[in-house]
């Protein structure tokens, strides 16, 4: 029996993947807090500790290898994460020496790190780990470890859809000076945004899906600070319709450059029922066209599958006390030479995302925003040149890091894509 020319060219195709080596594991693991607590953000926040959780939060992990190079993504329905710790045990038990944490950046989350500027950004401190890390940090070892334990031979595809489900909450006046609009009940889409979404799908060796990682950049603040429940807010949506409508693949959220974009949905009439359904309405939209885009999506095998990474921590001074420092770790990943990850912790807003794509010279080049991955703090809002000079919330009010920060992190980011590509030579070329 003489086999079709498309199958025979499959075949070879995907025996040269596994010739490459790519593999890949998923693992999930709730992390709802065990007792109720003070609650992420909003300084406003009347109701105290939670009353009780809406949805569960989640850890997903992502565990990709090729040859002897492995990296662990890992995403997170928390508000922001920083663990010395667990990167060092999922390079040392584990044999992963790259781990991305990307928090959603929900604020309807558990708080149990110190704000920026009272030390979570600045170089870290040596007290005892609050509890609630603790309890995370083993289960979220345990999530990796069950990835890197169930491999499979796997390819990558990449889709991009677009979807304007966010507004730029600085608003320039009169005076040439931003201030930020955080109520925009009117669903008025003021200013730029990245309205971008890009799914990365990662199937097995019978072409059926088995993660989906969406990267959307927007604050996860649909629900407001009258919201007193645990809640992954519209991430959270989000992922449990991609895997309702997508059965066996592990929905991923990865939050990018939104430190200035707040969502067009904005629940804060205060009343639980009609503002979760706010909540229920953008995720729902959200997940709409990633299903349809990650439908499209047809992964292609690599000519030679390969993880390549750079970490460094990078030491910035303090915007307003000059005898203080920020630690921002940041980590390059390209993968089979072609999907570009530029990781960067804490709160980089929009323009910088934006910087990335236009000037990373790949095919997928994904901004992983509020992503902890090498050592460093929790440097708080990284704003752009520009929008740092206009002023508002997050551009100099409640920023720590020295002017020109955003941009020379992405400088060393481009730095390092260079390198990993082989560009960098030990001498001069030919004239």
């Amino acid at each position: 029996m003489r086999l079709p020319l498309a199958l025979l060219a499959a075949c070879a195709a995907w025996a040269q993947t596994q010739e490459a080596g790519l593999r890949a594991g998923v693992a999930r693991v709730e992390i709802t807090p065990s007792t109720l607590g003070p609650m992420y953000g909003y300084a406003n926040r009347k109701c105290g500790p939670a009353v009780g959780t809406h949805d569960p939060l989640y850890a997903k992990a992502l565990v990709l290898e090729a040859g002897e190079s492995r990296l662990a993504i890992v995403t997170l329905d928390l508000g922001s994460i920083v663990s010395q710790n667990l990167r060092r045990e999922v390079a040392d038990k584990l044999g992963i020496p790259v781990l991305l944490l990307a928090a959603s950046h929900t604020h309807s989350a558990p708080s149990y790190l110190a704000p920026a500027g009272t030390g979570a950004g600045l170089a870290p401190a040596s007290s005892e780990p609050p509890p609630y890390l603790v309890e995370i940090e083993g289960k979220i070892f345990g999530a990796i470890r069950q990835a890197a334990s169930s491999m499979f031979a796997a390819r990558l595809g990449v889709g991009r859809g677009s979807l304007q489900l966010g507004y730029n909450r600085l608003l320039l006046r009169d005076d040439g000076r931003a201030r930020a609009v955080f109520d925009n009940l009117e669903r008025i889409p003021y200013g730029p945004v990245d309205p971008e979404f890009t799914v990365l799908r990662v199937e097995d060796e019978t072409a059926a899906p088995r993660a989906l990682v969406t990267h959307y950049a927007c604050h996860a603040v649909v629900m407001g600070p009258t919201n007193c429940k645990y809640s992954a807010d519209y991430p959270g949506v989000l992922q449990a319709r991609v895997e309702a409508e997508i059965p066996g693949a592990q929905a991923m959220f990865v939050q990018g450059g939104a430190g200035d974009i707040n969502p067009l949905f904005l629940a804060r009439k205060g009343n639980e029922e009609e503002d979760f359904a706010v909540m229920q309405k953008m995720g729902t939209l959200l997940a709409a066209g990633v299903v349809k885009t990650a439908r499209t999506v047809r992964a292609a095998p690599p000519a030679r599958a390969s993880i390549q990474s750079a970490s460094e921590v990078l030491k910035f001074g303090h915007r307003w006390e000059k005898d203080r420092a920020v630690e921002v770790g940041i980590t390059t990943v390209l993968i089979n030479g072609e999907i570009a990850i530029a990781a960067v912790p804490g709160e980089p807003l929009h323009k910088l995302q934006t910087q990335w794509k236009a000037r990373a010279d790949v095919p997928y080049p994904l901004f992983y925003g509020y992503t902890y991955s090498s050592g460093g703090g929790w440097p708080g809002y990284i704003p752009d040149l520009r929008t740092a000079a206009s002023g508002g919330y997050g551009a100099d009010v409640t920023t720590v890091i020295e002017i020109g920060a955003g941009e020379a992190i992405m400088e060393r980011h481009l730095i390092q894509l260079y390198r990993l590509r082989g560009m960098w030579r030990d001498k001069p070329g030919l004239p």
